[in-house]
């Protein structure tokens, strides 16, 4: 009966042990947050510079329409387009419009003749021909 009292009084694990297992995994948990962390920031770094790249290239078209459309919007493009769009000419002007010279036509020619073949007598003869394409042999 003794023995079974002693067992009751020794725990599996001495709050001492308890104690530094808990500090243990804490202290483990905060080494492992801040890597993470900085993994976790590996993407957003690649995605700002994605981002970072489509903004100048929008940047440059926007520029770039801006230019188009001050030029759209001068008299030279109205002038320009009139005269290659619209077939407008200015006055004393005289609109020449080139025509293709006819080409001679060339006479049709015959076709050459292609000698009749004999018709053959039989069905087996006709059945020969269209197998081996000439004619059969001689009985």
């Amino acid at each position: 009966m003794k023995k079974s009292v002693e067992k009751a009084r020794h725990p599996f694990l001495s709050w001492l042990q308890i104690l530094i297992i808990t500090g243990m995994v804490i202290a483990l948990a905060l080494a492992v947050e801040p890597h993470s962390q900085s993994q976790a920031g590996a993407p957003r770094a690649a995605q700002e510079k994605n981002l970072a790249a489509l903004v100048e290239a929008e940047e440059v078209r926007g520029q770039q329409l801006r230019i188009t459309l001050t030029y759209v919007s001068s008299d030279d493009y109205v002038a320009d387009y009139a005269r290659n769009e619209g077939g407008m000419i200015l006055p004393g002007e005289k609109r020449v419009v080139p025509m293709p010279h006819p080409l001679p036509l060339a006479p049709t020619p015959m076709p050459t003749p292609i000698p009749a073949l004999s018709v053959p007598t039989s069905p087996w003869q006709a059945w020969w021909m269209l197998f081996f394409d000439a004619p059969p042999p001689g009985r």
